[in-house]
């Protein structure tokens, strides 16, 4: 049986790359929620948020690939993030 470790003992040992991704998915996640929130007074931020979004799912396929060892998922981030960037380049 396969057991799930944390990501703190994922990170154990590894280099700090590891825990340099995770922080720039933690920031990206915060930056995003704000960004939110101002998108609902101001509409203008909409594109903004977009391209955080696109970042943070690249951001969170890196993660899923590097640390997590989930292929399947980061397939996933990797197509959305392109999704979003092609109905951002496409208006």
């Amino acid at each position: 049986m396969k057991q799930n470790k944390t990501v703190f003992e994922r990170l154990k040992g590894k280099e700090a790359i590891y825990s340099l991704g995770l922080f720039i998915q933690f920031v990206l996640l915060i930056a995003m929620i704000i960004l939110a929130i101002c998108t609902l007074f101001v509409p203008e931020f909409k594109v903004a948020l977009q391209v955080l979004v696109v970042l943070l799912l690249f951001t969170m396929g890196y993660n899923n690939h590097t640390v997590f060892k989930r292929k399947g998922f980061t397939l996933l981030y990797i197509i959305a993030g392109f999704a979003f960037l092609f109905t951002i380049i496409m208006g």
